[in-house]
């Protein structure tokens, strides 16, 4: 017997699936089966626009739980007369489980880095989709939006940051080799040399189109510390 895979992998597709049909009735099932002690998500009212705010929230709250790997079974459901029938269904997995890489026992590799990355994707993720609900349901400040847009389009923000970002990489653990050959320490004392350089290079270039720098810079950091949805959210942005 042949094992279906999911057919869908993120949450646009998915709701574009919903969106063909004039039905707005919904199911949501855990793995390939309609079965009811597996349904997890369900609509069956008949307002397409709240439907589709009930099945993003919904995606989003999957995509919030990185752990989360299951496949799900998602249903149209349509009324004929006074019974509810399934008009199509198609099978979705949002979280994809990590293989571990051969690498990923060499020395040097920090071994909670993918782990790390891959939570901050997902909380971008969820937190791109609850954006999108909060902007359906009202306007966002314009002052705050463009002031954002600016930040997160600018080259030397970007420049910084990655700057910042790549300390994550920097090999943390010594090598030693077998007994009888000299014991050699790892490039971690280059490396943080080289992003202070880095760092040092990049704030200089920024004094020089930024005669508030200091104070940008407090903002930036401000928001790394008090809201970090929002400063993961910038992250994002800028490695588009």
């Amino acid at each position: 017997m042949a094992t279906w895979k999911p057919e869908l992998h993120n949450a646009e597709d998915i709701l574009n699936y919903y969106d063909q049909y004039d039905e707005a009735g919904y199911s949501v099932y855990a793995g390939h089966k309609p079965d009811q002690a597996y349904c997890r998500f369900t609509y069956t009212g008949s307002d397409k626009v709240l439907g589709r705010e009930k099945l993003q929230e919904a995606l989003a709250s999957v995509l919030s739980n990185p752990d989360n790997t299951n496949v799900y079974l998602l249903q149209i459901l349509g009324n004929k007369g006074k019974k509810t029938e399934v008009l199509n269904s198609i099978t979705f997995q949002l979280n994809k489980a990590q293989s571990v890489m051969p690498y990923q026992q060499m020395g040097g590799f920090n071994p909670n880095l993918m782990n790390e990355i891959n939570a901050l994707r997902s909380e971008i993720a969820a937190l791109k989709m609850q954006q999108e609900i909060e902007e359906e349901d009202e306007d966002e400040e314009p002052e705050e939006e463009n002031f954002l847009a600016g930040l997160m389009k600018s080259p030397q923000v970007q420049t910084m940051i990655l700057s910042q970002l790549s300390s994550l990489f920097a090999p943390t653990q010594k090598v030693t080799h077998v007994a009888g050959i000299e014991k050699t320490e790892t490039m971690a004392n280059e490396t943080e040399i080289d992003n202070e350089e880095r760092i040092y290079d990049a704030v200089e270039r920024l004094k020089l189109v930024d005669d508030q720098l200091a104070s940008d810079l407090e903002l930036l950091c401000e928001m790394a510390e008090t809201d970090k949805m929002q400063f993961n959210f910038l992250l994002k942005m800028l490695r588009k």
